[in-house]
């Protein structure tokens, strides 16, 4: 009931002519809950036309007030029985009052106080398989209210829980679907296709309040067509024994994964886009109307169609854009456009410039392969000869350094009046010149030289002091 309601106003505002079926479905089993709803539902665009009225929809403001009634008593008894068990500090019957209590805020649609209760819950679970149960409530709750972040560290507390999934493989199948929406949101597309097609074919409309088999398969193929390549998307989604039973319920995407396996890039694209595209003009096709895949699905579709666009044109050295825009179904400006994008992002060709269009002819090349590598040999002359340059460069300034050591040109402060001995050992004092350029490292090549020197006059000195003193 509560993913009808919030599925609800998506279909009312994308696609009004579904609107009356759309209700009547929410309606059937829930003839009195429609009083929930404030009396300006559905949103008003400008028309009268699809007023509640005009479905013979009146609101009861006496059913809302008895109904109001009769949840803050039932609150109240639910309180009550929580406030008996922890005086008694009987863990399993505080638990379950938290579970009870949960569950009536998530039917009163506040989904924030139930999964306050539900995580109370936790610390009362003396069982791993109440803990998994707690996972799974909170799993769901979090789906529903959008937070992803906790779904996610739920999703991890239930795989690490010991011998959890083992025990429970509805379980396990359950976690690894809030996974795979986990993985949808964050736009990892392709752990989430991995995960969507690794759901056992057990699981079928147990988890309904968050996804129903047909979702399974809806997303599974969307985004094995959108991630994986042809191989892979041959062994995990289409041939695979646990997917392939669950393709005959959504059959345009059988389809559109045939045509794609099949090189039939045209049908294919155009099978997604009638999904897409409602029946209507200005009206939003099914997928529009999914609640986990409305946000990504114009990024799924691009993603699709530069798939499409660069395995059709890897066989080829040139193909005229015309031929590619018929084939595809789309007018040859926007395919030129897609094919500038797709050669700027790399996705074309070997190496920038390999790829290149004539905008004048509409045609797009490939550089052969035998100019290919003469440019790749040209490209490594010009950076050996650039290195080598480089090369002589650094050993002439070096060999310049060594020559202003040898003949005592080094570089000094002027206004200091710095003095110190040459190297010649004539005991002589000479002024230090200027050296515009590498003074610094000069200067100190010159000074562990000369600390070098004296090291050796006090070896000499311990070695024979008597030498060394008639020797002065």
């Amino acid at each position: 009931m509560l993913e009808r309601k919030e599925s609800l106003p998506i279909v009312a505002t994308c696609w009004f002519s579904c609107l009356f079926s759309s209700l009547s479905y929410f309606i059937a089993p829930n003839a009195k809950s429609f009083a929930e709803f404030p009396p300006d539902f559905p949103p008003d665009q400008g028309s009268s036309k699809y007023s509640p009225a005009e479905f013979g929809l009146t609101y009861d403001a006496t059913f809302v007030a008895t109904s109001e009634q009769t949840a803050s008593m039932h609150l109240e008894t639910l309180e009550a029985r929580l406030g008996t068990a922890q005086s008694r500090l009987a863990k399993e019957a505080i638990r379950t009052a938290y579970l009870a209590l949960a569950e009536h805020h998530r039917l009163r649609g506040e989904l924030r106080e139930s999964l306050r209760k539900v995580i109370r819950s936790r610390e009362y679970c003396t069982t791993n398989r109440q803990s998994g149960q707690v996972c799974l409530l909170v799993i769901e709750l979090g789906i529903d209210c959008g937070n992803y972040a906790q779904v996610r560290d739920y999703v991890a507390k239930a795989e690490h829980t010991p011998d959890l999934l083992h025990a429970d493989p509805l379980l396990a199948a359950k976690v690894r679907v809030a996974s795979g929406l986990v993985y949808l949101h964050d736009g990892r597309y392709a752990e989430a296709a991995r995960k969507f097609a690794s759901v056992p074919p057990e699981l079928t409309h147990q988890f309904s309040t968050v996804v129903s088999a047909e979702d399974i398969a809806l997303y599974g193929s969307l985004l094995g067509l959108a991630s994986f390549d042809r191989s892979e998307l041959r062994s995990l989604i289409l041939d695979a024994p646990a997917f392939k039973a669950r393709l005959e319920l959504v059959p345009p995407l059988r389809d559109a994964l045939r045509h794609y396996l099949l090189a039939e890039y045209g049908p294919a694209l155009s099978t997604i886009r009638g999904l897409m595209d409602g029946p209507d003009s200005g009206s939003d096709g099914l997928l529009r109307l999914d609640l986990h895949l409305r946000p990504h699905l114009d990024a799924l579709y691009g993603l699709i169609r530069d798939r499409c666009v660069v395995q059709y044109f890897s066989p080829y050295s040139k193909v005229s854009i015309a031929t590619m825009g018929e084939g595809f179904g789309l007018p040859v400006a926007e395919m030129e456009a897609i094919l500038a994008h797709l050669i700027k992002c790399g996705k074309i060709g070997d190496g920038p410039g390999t790829v290149r269009i004539n905008s004048l002819n509409k045609t797009v090349a490939r550089e052969s392969a035998g100019r290919t590598r003469s440019k790749g040999r040209a490209a490594t002359r010009h950076r050996v000869s650039r290195l080598g340059a480089n090369f002589l460069s650094e050993t002439e300034g070096l060999l310049l350094r060594l020559s202003c050591l040898k003949n005592d040109i080094v570089v000094g402060d002027r206004g200091h009046g710095r003095r110190f001995g040459g190297m010649g050992g004539s005991g002589g004092e000479k002024e230090r010149g200027m050296v515009a350029d590498g003074g610094a490292s000069v200067e100190y090549l010159h000074d562990i030289y000369d600390a070098s020197s004296d090291e050796e006059v006090m070896e000499v000195d311990a070695a024979n002091p008597e030498e060394a003193y008639v020797a002065r």
